[in-house]
């Protein structure tokens, strides 16, 4: 079951947390100041199974309604965290939006600088882009056509090396606050 659920919500992408328990109430503190109430649902996934023949269940049907059971449970993970993910970006205005099949170098450009960026100790970043296959797939073919467009790869070298200045900046704060 938690093999599925790893498969379908891998543990990767999955922010950090402490356990909640629904009923509960608490809250988070956004970095601007402002507290905001976290809202905790009871999520529910089921799964059945007719004994009505007096057989019971056999190892491989229980092997695949644990499978059922851990997929359901991914999908809700990873559809109750993008949903939190998709809300705080419309709020922040940090949206990009644009035309399926009509990716520009500006959107990639406004994207990169949108986001917050960690990097490694090599210097490279460490965030991921999960996007639907859609979207990763126009991503891939615009990304090999603009591979040879020098103007473009310095902006994009030039935002890179402008997030990691931002992240050794934010970085230094943190490690000083005591």
């Amino acid at each position: 079951m938690f093999a599925a659920k790893s498969k379908t919500f891998p543990a990767h992408i999955h922010p950090p947390v402490l356990a909640i328990i629904e009923g509960k109430t608490s809250d988070f503190q956004r970095e601007d100041r402002q507290v905001k109430p976290l809202e905790m649902k009871l999520h529910r996934v089921t799964a059945h199974h007719s004994v009505a023949d007096g057989k019971g269940m056999s190892l491989s049907v229980f092997d695949s309604k644990a499978k059922e059971v851990g997929e359901a449970m991914g999908r809700q993970f990873f559809e109750s965290v993008f949903q939190v993910i998709n809300e705080a970006v419309k709020e922040t205005g940090n949206e990009v939006k644009f035309k399926k099949g009509e990716l520009k170098q500006e959107d990639v450009i406004r994207m990169l600088e949108t986001v917050e960026q960690n990097f490694d100790d090599n210097g490279d970043p460490t965030g991921q882009m999960i996007a639907g296959s859609e979207f990763i797939a126009e991503f891939k073919r615009r990304e090999a056509e603009w591979a040879n467009d020098e103007e473009f790869q310095a902006k994009i070298k030039e935002v890179r090396m402008r997030k990691r200045l931002e992240f050794h900046e934010r970085e230094a704060r943190r490690r000083l606050v005591g």
